[in-house]
């Protein structure tokens, strides 16, 4: 049994499925097949019991998973480390995010202040975000809202933003005059959002769908600017966070708070407990927790719609 044994082990014990497991790595199902077999043969034990098309693992399985996952984690760290020993300076970080409106800024003022870094960024959803970090696809998950911690898939998650939404209405509109609304108040109306996967998406779902009011969606695009020139335009309204709206400051006449405390939206940087030691890591998520530390002092000390 060498590293790469476990490798294939712990990508099959997480997929939970030879077939994908073996198209994931390339590699026929009847090799895999075959390595599974060699490191059960080793240790005398079956680790995987078969449920439906779909394989779990046993108790014992757990046990030689998540060791084996600790042993991989020693190896990348040994790899990590020898290469600062040997100044091979340019590293690689792998971030997967469904936050469109932070991700871009946070990513840009990374590379402004670590040029030895690779950063490869992908978007994607909760699910996809939850496999990317227990089978290694990805360092760090960016989600709102964030990621459940699940420690037998060594998943941590840190709150590292908390935003507030507001409603921004099209010039002349007859709700500007309101001081705030209910997302009750916008029954009816048409909205300009996100496409489904986002993370303001998921929050307008889950608050029409919690206060029983249907959406009458007329536009859907992961856009920032195109959802802002449509509501300019008087196509509909759309929700934009504090943090966004700071940015643009000739659109605060245009919005109005929200009476909710689910105005609120809170984000989360995830990663694999497991690698936290590796020193590339850390740099990323030291990086993080002060960008967002001092984002939310921003956010925090700035009266955004002049309520204060």
């Amino acid at each position: 049994m060498d590293i790469r044994d476990l490798r294939y082990f712990c990508l099959t014990a997480e997929l939970e499925h030879v077939s994908k497991a073996a198209e994931k790595l390339g590699i026929a199902q009847p090799y895999l097949t075959k390595i599974i077999g060699q490191i059960e043969d080793e240790f005398g034990a079956e680790l995987f019991d078969k449920v439906g098309r779909k394989i779990k693992l046993n108790n014992d399985g757990e046990v030689f998973y998540q060791n084996a996952k600790k042993i991989l984690a020693d190896v990348d760290n040994l790899y990590t480390e020898m290469d600062f020993v040997l100044q091979k300076h340019r590293r690689t970080i792998s971030l997967i995010s469904n936050t469109e409106a932070h991700t871009h800024g946070m990513i840009s003022e990374f590379q402004k202040r670590n040029a030895n870094y690779a950063l490869k960024f992908s978007n994607g959803t909760r699910k996809e975000m939850t496999i990317a970090l227990a089978t290694g696809t990805a360092d760090f998950a960016l989600c709102d809202p964030p990621i459940d911690e699940d420690l037998s898939k060594n998943i941590k998650t840190e709150i590292v933003f908390c935003d507030t939404a507001c409603v921004l209405l099209p010039p002349e509109h007859p709700m500007l005059g309101k001081k705030s609304i209910k997302f009750e108040d916008l029954h009816g109306e048409r909205l300009v959002t996100a496409s489904k996967g986002g993370a303001m998406r998921n929050h307008v779902d889950y608050v029409f769908e919690k206060y029983s009011v249907r959406p009458n969606i007329v536009c859907e695009t992961h856009n920032l600017n195109l959802i802002i020139q449509a509501v300019e335009s008087g196509l509909g309204y759309a929700f934009i966070s504090y943090s966004v709206l700071s940015r643009y400051p000739e659109l605060r006449k245009y919005c109005i708070e929200i009476d909710s405390p689910d105005k609120y939206g809170y984000m989360g940087l995830s990663y694999n407990n497991l690698n936290i030691e590796n020193r590339n890591m850390q740099d990323f998520l030291n990086f993080n927790r002060n960008y967002f530390r001092k984002l939310q002092e921003k956010v925090d000390n700035s009266d955004i719609l002049g309520l204060n």
